[in-house]
């Protein structure tokens, strides 16, 4: 049990009212703040001794000095009880099992790049929300200030997951003390409402405390010990023992001579109490300071060259004199300024001597590689190979579970070692660099290009060069990609050739992203080797020339199995869809999907779900595209850079459109204002792409001008990248309707008739069909008929279903302004229909308003029916239908199972169904 606090009633009372609104179930960040000594420890030890006693599961940690280069060491320690509890292997299964990864010593497996931190944090998340669904839960996270980089993101993330959750987190943090992560703590207090900042004592209140210490003391000797402590209670105890220990008569003549009692006094105070203990006393003292908190006795004897014996009396005589608190679980000194004391007061010559001892013995006592490189960080260079490799060995590790900032860290101390025999400068560059990138920073480039400076041979040289470049390309970095590439194939001479013919690939896919690259990136194609991955850039070639889908489609079968960690892999959907083979494109997507979803593989989650909205878009199946962009969008929002975002932002635009959200897709235009990313570069692929979705909100905010404007730099964007396909630059359809629309039906038609024209090439139904479409625009309802009904006919049986629901509404239209109202209906009722079925929301609406202007009766699915769901209902519904519990549907959509339970009873009236059992038959057959 907790001591009796004084004068803490009030910061108490704040503290207990918090925490019962964590235990009804409102989730909530809560922080103490204050300077050190102020007495935050003791206010979060009895806060969550009220908490347990109260109900709450009270998990416990705090961050150190040393243990802020620790990945996950925050996590680790709140939840090393329940992996020790027999409910560990309930907890850490589904969304939840990806958190082995940061806990368990060798449970981390290989996920692709960029993808094992986001595992982690993701597993920790839904184990954590997990644990809240059985019990209201407390997070207690004491000295958060010295919080590891990984935990620290990871309980930021958390916080967007409290809303309804009875859980907490509840930390402190020191003012005044510089955060070892400013930033992600600044993310953690932010969600955080007012702190709770404990107050200095008042003079009453130190008059008790120097009165129970100190019988004899009189008014003015209390008063000059607050005035020296400035109310500090932990100041104050520690004067006071000082004054004790020297047998200092508390009279007024001492009081007079009593001056400020800060950290540096209380250096000085440890220093003379452990003068006074036994020989060896202040040696096992230091040691603790050096292991940090929760060192083992044997550790810290054998570091202080003590025996068994004397150690333990010695321990005993620190814990009596209060220096020390623990025991068998560990041992601690009572309060950071002590250990800052001790620490400090090693010259940092003989501190980087212990700390290399402390290594070497931890590592004979086969101790975790991370902890015995948190030592060797703080060691002097010295030319040591095993000190190269015990750090390699830990940033290998912290790597593979997660933590990629603590894994630079160690690689970084490993470079500082002067060259020896066995020292590979080259592939510690290297790897550093692939560190960095993952954690997509620009820095990236520069220590993989030293990488392939230092490269001892050509084989090295090209191996480093093919992973940087991969790394840096799927990063963002496509301009850095191409130079590191171009360095090491200028230099090939002697590498494998297959190895150096990948590496071109790869300078390939960047080079196609960029105007200024193209002509390299056909040239290259053109003199591409053998292997299949060339097939891929063939057709890519083939589709940028508007030459018939059919050449395309057949090379980009031959090459369905390319490398995942490549963008390859990217320019293959997007050419398969390009070509209108969107249900190639959704199984590739949902394979990475599938596999990625259960392992917390975010970034692989986030690239399947980006590419396969587009691919729904185009199929009709906007409902599900709206979720699926939704995710990637948010996901790459709060992961930089900012030329990654666009790349998610333009399918969900499109989705946000049709699905008539408007509102939604100006939000996520300015979401990602804030961030840069819809500023369009001149010459990116990205930015013609962006443009054209952009237009087409523009056309359907009525606002033609804006959208002509975009357009027009779309066409420059395209014309500038060698682009001239109808299936894949479809800004003439878009910029006839802005001309129309302006009043200039020439010009409208004469785009029409140029993209008729390309289209007439390519061979694919969609794009003809938006060509017939076009260019009905621009003339009569008499001759818009019969182009329209071609049109349709075109693509009755092709994937292209949102451009066949689009070409029914305006046959439809155009009939009845022709006055046919009773032929114009049933192509009105059946893009109505597509619409319902597909979440086409915005030809919907079209299609409504034109059959009630025909005579019909279009039945009502606004808020009854398969099209009232949302698209977070219908994944949901979909699920539900397919067998899958609360729980199953809650980790896969990374969704709590209370908002499972919300979205099924919504499901269950709009359905006018009563059962899961029934949603099978409610829901309609997918289309394309």
């Amino acid at each position: 049990m907790p001591r009796v606090l004084l004068q803490r009633d009030a910061e108490l009372a704040m503290l207990d009212h918090r925490v019962a609104q964590v235990r009804s179930g409102t989730g909530a960040v809560i922080v103490v703040e204050g300077p050190a000594g102020i007495g935050k420890s003791s206010l979060l030890a009895a806060a969550g001794y009220g908490a347990a006693a109260a109900g709450l599961r009270v998990l416990s940690a705090w961050g150190g000095p040393l243990e802020r280069d620790a990945g996950w060491g925050i996590a680790r320690q709140l939840f090393a009880p329940v992996r020790q509890s027999p409910e560990w292997d309930t907890l850490a299964v589904g969304a939840a099992a990806p958190a082995r990864r940061a806990l368990d010593d060798d449970g981390a497996t290989p996920a692709p790049t960029g993808d094992a931190m986001h595992a982690a944090a993701h597993g920790l998340t839904w184990l954590t929300c997990g644990l809240a669904a059985r019990v209201a839960t407390l997070l207690l996270v004491d000295d958060v200030h010295w919080a590891d980089a990984p935990s620290l993101r990871w309980l930021g993330q958390l916080t967007r997951r409290l809303g309804s959750l009875p859980l907490g987190i509840l930390c402190a943090v020191r003012s005044g003390e510089p955060p070892a992560e400013p930033d992600l703590l600044a993310e953690l207090l932010a969600a955080a409402g007012a702190p709770v900042r404990p107050s200095p004592l008042a003079p009453a209140t130190v008059r008790t405390i120097v009165r129970d210490r100190l019988p004899a003391a009189g008014p003015a000797f209390a008063q000059a010990c607050h005035a020296a402590t400035a109310g500090n209670p932990f100041l104050l105890g520690a004067l006071l023992d000082h004054l004790l220990a020297e047998r200092v008569e508390p009279t007024d003549a001492v009081a007079a001579g009593l001056s400020g009692f800060g950290p540096e006094q209380v250096a000085r105070a440890v220093d003379r109490q452990l003068a006074r203990l036994p020989a060896g006393t202040a040696e096992l003292a230091r040691a603790f300071a050096v292991l940090g908190r929760g060192a083992k006795l044997r550790h810290a004897r054998d570091l202080a060259q003590l025996d068994q014996e004397r150690a333990c009396r010695l321990a005993d005589r620190l814990r009596g004199a209060g220096l020390v608190e623990g025991g068998a679980d560990g041992y601690a000194l009572v309060h950071p300024l002590v250990e800052a004391a001790l620490y400090n007061g090693l010259p940092a010559g003989e501190r980087a001597l212990w700390h290399a001892r402390a290594a070497r013995l931890l590592t004979t006592g086969r101790a975790d590689p991370e902890t015995v490189a948190l030592h060797l960080l703080r060691t002097e260079p010295a030319g040591e190979p095993e000190t190269v490799t015990a750090l390699r060995t830990a940033a290998d590790r912290a790597w593979r579970r997660g933590a990629p900032q603590n894994a630079a860290t160690f690689l970084r101390r490993a470079l500082a070692e002067p060259p020896i025999a066995t020292y590979d400068e080259a592939e510690l560059l290297g790897q550093l660099g692939l560190v960095i990138a993952e954690q997509e920073k620009p820095q990236a480039y520069d220590l993989l290009a030293d990488a392939v400076g230092l490269a001892a041979d050509p084989e090295q040289r090209a191996r480093i060069g093919l992973a940087g470049a991969r790394a840096l390309g799927l990063a963002g970095y496509a301009e850095e990609a191409l130079d590191l590439s171009r360095r090491v194939l200028a230099r090939g001479a002697g590498a494998d050739p297959e190895l150096l013919e990948r590496l071109e690939g790869e300078l390939v896919c960047n080079a196609w992203l960029d105007a200024a690259e193209v002509a390299d990136a056909r040239d290259r194609t053109d003199r591409g080797g053998g292997q299949r991955f060339w097939a891929v850039h063939r057709a890519h070639r083939a589709i940028c020339d508007g030459r018939p889908a059919a050449e395309a489609i057949a090379l980009l079968r031959t090459a369905l199995d390319v490398e995942s960690d490549s963008l390859l892999a990217t320019f293959l959907k997007f050419d398969l869809a390009a070509v209108e083979e969107l249900d190639a494109v959704r199984a590739l997507c949902d394979e990475l999907i599938d596999v990625a979803r259960p392992r917390g593989w975010m970034t692989a989650l986030a690239h399947g779900s980006f590419v396969r909205a587009h691919a729904l878009v185009q199929a009709g199946r906007v409902r599900e595209a709206v979720t699926d962009g939704r995710y990637a969008f948010e996901f790459k929002l709060a992961n930089p850079p900012a030329s990654g975002l666009v790349w998610t932002l333009f399918p969900l635009l499109d989705a946000l459109v049709e699905a008539d959200d408007l509102d939604g897709a100006e939000a996520a235009l300015a979401a990602a204002r804030r961030t840069g990313a819809d500023e369009p570069v001149p010459g990116k692929l990205r930015t013609a792409m962006l443009l054209e979705r952009r237009a087409r909100l523009w056309l359907a905010r009525h606002r033609p001008a804006d959208a002509h404007t975009d357009l027009l730099a779309a066409a420059e964007t395209w014309q500038a990248l060698g682009v001239t396909t109808a299936g894949f630059a479809a800004w003439r359809v878009d910029d006839s309707a802005a001309l129309a629309a302006l009043g200039d039906l020439t010009a409208a038609r004469r785009l029409a008739e140029e993209h008729l024209d390309l289209a007439a090439r390519v061979g694919l139904p969609g794009p003809r069909g938006a060509g017939l479409r076009a260019l009905a625009r621009t003339v009569g309802p008499a001759e818009a008929v019969p182009l329209l009904t071609q049109a349709a006919h075109l693509l009755a049986g092709s994937p292209a279903q949102l451009e066949h629901a689009r070409v029914l509404v305006e046959l439809g239209a155009a009939l009845r302004r022709a006055n046919q109202r009773a032929a114009a209906r049933e192509p009105l009722v059946r893009a109505l229909e597509l619409a319902d079925r597909g979440g086409m929301r915005l030809i919907g609406g079209r299609a409504r308003q034109e059959l009630l202007a025909a005579g019909g009766r279009p039945r009502r699915s606004v808020t009854t029916g398969p099209g009232a769901l949302t698209p977070a209902e219908h994944r949901v519904a979909v699920l539900a239908a397919l067998g899958h519990s609360n729980r199953e549907i809650a980790d896969q959509l990374f969704v709590t199972r209370r908002t499972v339970e919300t979205h099924l009873t919504h499901i269950f009236q709009k359905l006018s169904v009563s059962s899961r059992a029934q949603l099978a038959t409610s829901l309609p057959a997918p289309i394309g």
